[in-house]
Formats: structure tokens, C-alpha cells, sequence
């Protein structure tokens, strides 16, 4: 997949360029189109350019372009309340990437400064570090062993909070004293209240998410639609479960047989109810609109959480620049976590008729004790 292309004779990188710019390949001059970053088999794919006819040329662009445009683009995505930028300054230095909350959060400060390293172990990774803290910024190293294909692990910030603890980076240089008795010294470090008040939501989640693995129990689908015909290799479903150790799920799956399936699990509970019955007539009114031929569009979208929940959900129909349906439904978490899957359907009374009699038939499960 290329990472670069040149528009009116200037080289642009994915996040530079638009759907109706005009696109040219630096390699063979063939013109190019802008792929939109989304998921495929469960991973993430990268936003990118695609050659019109000549499929034989990568157009691969220099290393360090591709390895920005790749962490840029999975930064947008994770974060897509923030200002994601690159080359921007940030006191005296200038940041690969750089990712801005709106407003400071616990404990990635301000935001995160990413240092994108192609075969370059030059700079003074400590004093890179310090100057960064000192504009309240997290730091965010990548390598080439953090790169997967058309993906970037970006889990291993280092927090701006605590500074005082030391980023070790393998032998530095020290004589360790041999003793004769093995010692186990011990030391407490308090957590700030803020600090534990601001992740108690998420420690809560995860602690309950643990039980729940302890389980010996199965899922237990009690509800399901059919997106796909038996004949179809994709299997497509939408799906409504119980977790092994309780709790409900919605969950939107496609996969073909023998393949790892692409799925996405969204917990319900009593007060959505109201919201997933306005689900069908979302559904209803999205198919009812009129479509542009060659444009992506989002027809219509239905929020299926209560207002008071961490989890902000959805479920929306878009429509494909050939005029087709994707039903998608997603996912976003206060941490700004989100996960989302699409799915093509074949709208008909039918399916519309079916669509309404599960989500009329979810209220006897999320309402009992």
C-alpha cells in the first residue's frame, strides 16, 4: 500500500489529501485515490492511497514518511477527540507526531509527543524525554519493531506523570554489589486521590471483566439477525448475548468459515431500552433517504446508550459510493477508546420486519432482576 502521492507536482502524505483531489503516483504516474484508515479481520488498516489501474506498482515512499503517515493515522482513530498533527514544535524540540487533548488528562498530561526512529539511534532519548515532561507532553517512542504491516502499536507511552520515576532503557553502565544475603527491600508509593477517583470507572470494569473470564460458562446468543444468505462465504449476523458470568451484550460479527471473525461487543443494561426500540425506525428512515452515486454516506445513526453511561454506542447505516448498505455498530469508552465494525446487508421488508422483532423482543431480558 502506498504512503505517498504528489498533488500539483507536491508530495502529500494520506492526511493531507482529499477524496476528490487530483493524485498522482511519484513512482509510475498513475493516478491515485485516497483509502479512508478502517479495520480488516479484526485489524487495524492505516490510511492510504490506491493506484486506479496499475496494481503492479507499491509506490512505496521513504521509510520514515510511511512510519509517520501509519502512527498519525492509528492516533486520529484512538484519539479522535484530540489535535493530531506532525512536525509540530513543542518547546525546543519538534515532535514526529504530536497528539493534543482538549483538555490535560490522567496521566498522559497535555498529550502525546511521538518520535517515529528509522534506523537512527542518534538522539538523546533522556534529554528527548525530560524537555517533552517539561511541556507536560507523555512521549510515545516507535521503532520498526513496532510496526505490523498497515498497523503501529502506540500502548507503551511513557507517562508524564509520575516524572520522577525513570524510563530505564536496558544496562546502564552500573556495578551491582554482590551481598551475601538475599535482601527484599520494600517501599509505598501512594497513588494521588485524584488519580485513583479519575480511574475508578475503568479498575471497576476491569476487575468485573476478570470475573467474568473466571467463568466456566459459555456466551449464550438469545437473539439473532441474519445480514447474510446461507450461500453467502460471509456470514454476517447481529446478535444479542449473555456473558458468561451475566451481563448482556449486542454484538454486530462477519467472518467467512474457518477464518478468525470481526466482531464488536456493546454491554446493555435496563436503561437503554428506550433507545434500542428507536433502532428499527432509524433503520426505517435511513433506507428512505436518497443516496449519491460514488459517495460514501452516513444515512442515519441511533445512540443506543442511556446518557449516564461511560460507554458512548451507536448504530448507523452508511451508505457505499455503489449505492449499497453497511450496517455499522460501534463503540467509544472515557478513556476515548472506540472500536467499530461494518457489515453489508440487503435491505427488504423482510429484514426490516425481522430487524424490529428483535429489538422488541431485548426489553423481557434487560428489565428482569
Amino acid at each position: 500500500m502506498p504512503f505517498t502521492a504528489t498533488r500539483d507536482g507536491e508530495r502529500v502524505l494520506p492526511h493531507e489529501a482529499k477524496s476528490a483531489d487530483s493524485l498522482v503516483c511519484p513512482v509510475c504516474d498513475d493516478a491515485m485515490s485516497v483509502v479512508a484508515e478502517h479495520r480488516r479481520r479484526g485489524g487495524f488498516v492505516a490510511r492510504h492511497f490506491r493506484h486506479q489501474t496499475n496494481d503492479e506498482c507499491r509506490g512505496e515512499s521513504i521509510p520514515h514518511l510511511r512510519m509517520k503517515a501509519i502512527a498519525f493515522s492509528k492516533l486520529v482513530t484512538t484519539y479522535p477527540d484530540a489535535d493530531v498533527s506532525i512536525e509540530k514544535p513543542v518547546g525546543p524540540r519538534r515532535a514526529d507526531v504530536l497528539v493534543e487533548f482538549p483538555e490535560p488528562r490522567q496521566p498522559l498530561g497535555k498529550g502525546i509527543a511521538v518520535e517515529v526512529q528509522h534506523r537512527n539511534n542518534s538522539k538523546d532519548l533522556f534529554a528527548t524525554d525530560q524537555d517533552y515532561y517539561d511541556e507536560g507532553f507523555s512521549v510515545l517512542w516507535l521503532s520498526e519493531q513496532h510496526y505490523s504491516e498497515y498497523d503501529v502499536a502506540i500502548d507503551h507511552a511513557q507517562p508524564v506523570w509520575p516524572k520522577a520515576l525513570p524510563q530505564l532503557r536496558g544496562y546502564d553502565g552500573l556495578s551491582w554489589p554482590i551481598v551475601d544475603e538475599p535482601s527484599t527491600p520494600e517501599i509505598q508509593v501512594p497513588l494521588p486521590p485524584d488519580y485513583l477517583h479519575h480511574h475508578q470507572p475503568s479498575i471497576r470494569k476491569a476487575f468485573e471483566r476478570g470475573q467474568r473470564q473466571r467463568s466456566n460458562r459459555s456466551w449464550t446468543t438469545h437473539r439473532q439477525v441474519w445480514l447474510s444468505t446461507p450461500r453467502q462465504p460471509t456470514k454476517r449476523s447481529l446478535q444479542f448475548a449473555e456473558a458468561p458470568a451475566g451481563g448482556f451484550y449486542l454484538k454486530l460479527s462477519k467472518g467467512k468459515k474457518g477464518e478468525q471473525p470481526e466482531f464488536v461487543h456493546v454491554p446493555l443494561s435496563e436503561g437503554d431500552v428506550d433507545s434500542l426500540q428507536d433502532a428499527p425506525e432509524v433503520v426505517s428512515s435511513a433506507l428512505e433517504k436518497e443516496q449519491t452515486e460514488g459517495e460514501w454516506q452516513d444515512l442515519d445513526v441511533c445512540w443506543l446508550k442511556a446518557y449516564d453511561d461511560p460507554v458512548t454506542a451507536w448504530l448507523k447505516v452508511v451508505s457505499t459510493p455503489d449505492n449499497g448498505y453497511l450496517l455499522e455498530l460501534g463503540k467509544k469508552d472515557s478513556n476515548g477508546q472506540s472500536d467499530q465494525v461494518q457489515t453489508a446487508f440487503s435491505p427488504s421488508e423482510k429484514f426490516q420486519y425481522n430487524l424490529r422483532a428483535f429489538f422488541d423482543g431485548l426489553e423481557p431480558y434487560l428489565s428482569r432482576e
